[in-house]
């Protein structure tokens, strides 16, 4: 709407510089048609009166002439030839000043000015005729002779050719005036119509500049105004999306840049947001992390405490036992032989308790490298259970489940040293913890893919909020420091590393109605058995 407005505005400007330029080339072409008539007029004027004077020129020449009888004839021929000259110039000019001609009147006194200038051609040529033949000679009487040149000069066909030629130049000035005064007029009135022209440009221009102006003003203003809105962070103010095509559109690509820029600060917000709550989370994870630190810093201190509990224990009784038996008289060979049993047991004891300090020492990579073998199943099982029966103490019963039959072509992939450590954890474990009771169940299960092994006691069990942590190093839940003050807290954790390194898996479990069940995974493998391969 509003580019039609300026598309018109500017037509009707380049119309007006348009009709500016027509008529400045009208004026200019009408100013040189009045001037180049003037101009007409004058030179035949100017013709005419050299004409008069040429011709009382030769009028004194053939005076002389005929008085002296030796007046100079080169003079006479050259004042002819001007003459010619000047009809034929009044000639071609009376042509040209028909084609300028603006009126009847004015074509009728040209066509005079033509009859004027016929007439003299033809005198001339009488006149010259008579004075080169010298028919002027065959007149005797010198009065006789003036009498008829004067004639020829003065009269011609009945015409008084003085008053003639002074009718003539007397209407070629008031023609030249005529001419002078169309060709003012004309000026004037070219600079009459520039003027109006020029001010009525002037007037159309400033109303259409304000028209533009006031249909422009408006939606500018809406803009600059939304502009500061944007700037103030006011990314919801929105701009009217009306009046003409062009500001409604601008204004609805406003809109839709504030809305891209509004849900673009929305989403930097949210992302802000995000940012700040994973900051927060990251927090409180650096915090939970701290806590565990301190957590692990209790337990060092109270694993500390435990290993010189642990080593103080054997080792003062071993020195105790010691100093009985060299204590007093010779003893007899029984009492000797539970002193040295008992010393026995007690450097058992500190033996473990060195070697989970060597484990605590070497780190987990070391429990992963393991060197495993190829074992057939049979074999495997049979070593399993004569393992866990010499780990049991003499007071405790194995029970050992029914073994489904056995396939020769099964076989494992085992380090039989490490998977004896993991026997050793948990039948220990089994056995500190179930003072209560003296009865152990073995269960062994063979699968297409996988050997599962069961260890199942009727001890302290394990607590649903305990079982999470069961394998954490150094972790010990309250029931197992009450039923058992030492103890390190990382045989669970050790025994997990081992199942690990073998693809297997080891998890603990409530035991209905009391006690622990350990299960333990094996991948299981089926065909030919080459025992002297290693993995």
């Amino acid at each position: 709407m509003y580019l039609r407005k300026l598309i018109i505005s500017l037509c009707i400007l380049v119309a007006i510089i348009v009709l500016q330029s027509g008529i400045g080339f009208w004026a200019h072409q009408n100013s040189e048609f009045h001037t180049e008539r003037n101009r007409i007029a004058n030179q035949m004027l100017t013709e005419f009166i050299s004409l008069r004077a040429d011709k009382q020129r030769l009028k004194v020449w053939l005076a002389e002439y005929l008085l002296t009888d030796n007046a100079n004839t080169d003079f006479r021929d050259t004042l002819f030839q001007r003459k010619q000259q000047q009809l034929s110039a009044l000639d071609k000019l009376a042509i040209r000043d028909q084609l300028f001609s603006t009126s009847e009147a004015d074509l009728q006194h040209i066509m005079q000015q033509v009859k004027v200038i016929s007439l003299l051609q033809t005198n001339l040529q009488t006149l010259e005729h008579a004075l080169r033949t010298r028919e002027i000679a065959s007149y005797q009487d010198d009065t006789e002779r003036w009498q008829t040149l004067i004639s020829l000069f003065d009269k011609f066909q009945d015409t008084d050719l003085a008053e003639l030629l002074q009718a003539a130049i007397a209407q070629q000035k008031q023609r030249a005036n005529a001419t002078e005064n169309d060709a003012l007029r004309a000026v004037q009135k070219v600079k009459q119509i520039m003027l109006l022209i020029s001010i009525a440009g002037i007037v159309l221009a400033v109303l259409l500049g304000y028209h533009l102006s006031k249909a422009l003003r408006q939606p500018l203003q809406q803009l600059l105004t939304g502009t500061k809105q944007l700037q103030q962070g006011n990314f919801a103010h929105r701009i009217n999306e009306q009046g003409p095509t062009e500001f409604a559109e601008l204004a609805r690509q406003f809109n839709l840049m504030s809305g891209h820029i509004d849900a673009f600060t929305g989403q930097e917000k949210k992302s802000q947001q995000a940012t700040e709550q994973r900051v927060q989370a990251r927090t409180a994870e650096l915090q939970q992390a701290l806590a565990q630190l301190h957590q692990a810093e209790l337990r060092q201190k109270q694993l500390l405490t435990d290993i010189s509990h642990e080593l103080r224990t054997p080792a003062t009784s071993i020195q105790g036992e010691a100093e009985i038996s060299l204590r007093g008289k010779d003893k007899d060979l029984i009492e000797y032989k539970d002193a040295f049993g008992r010393i026995l047991a007690s450097s058992q004891q500190l033996n473990r308790r060195i070697d989970d300090l060597l484990f605590l020492a070497r780190g987990e990579e070391r429990l992963l490298q393991v060197s495993l073998k190829k074992v057939p199943l049979t074999q495997f099982v049979s070593q399993l259970c004569s393992q866990v029966q010499q780990q049991l103490h003499s007071r405790f019963q194995l029970t050992l489940s029914p073994l489904p039959p056995l396939s020769s072509t099964q076989w494992l992939l085992v380090d039989s040293e490490k998977f004896a450590t993991v026997l050793g954890i948990i039948t220990d474990n089994a056995q500190h913890y179930a003072k209560q009771s003296d009865q152990l169940q073995l269960a062994i299960t063979p699968g297409d893919n996988e050997l599962s092994v069961q260890l199942a006691d009727q001890g302290i069990g394990v607590s649903p909020q305990d079982q999470q942590q069961l394998f954490e190093r150094h972790y010990r839940s309250t029931a197992a420091r009450q039923a058992r003050p030492d103890g390190l807290g990382i045989g669970l954790s050790i025994a997990q590393a081992i199942m690990q390194a073998h693809d297997g898996t080891i998890t603990l479990s409530a035991n209905q109605p009391q006690g622990t069940i350990v299960m333990l995974t094996l991948p299981l493998f089926n065909g030919a058995v080459d025992e002297n391969t290693d993995h």
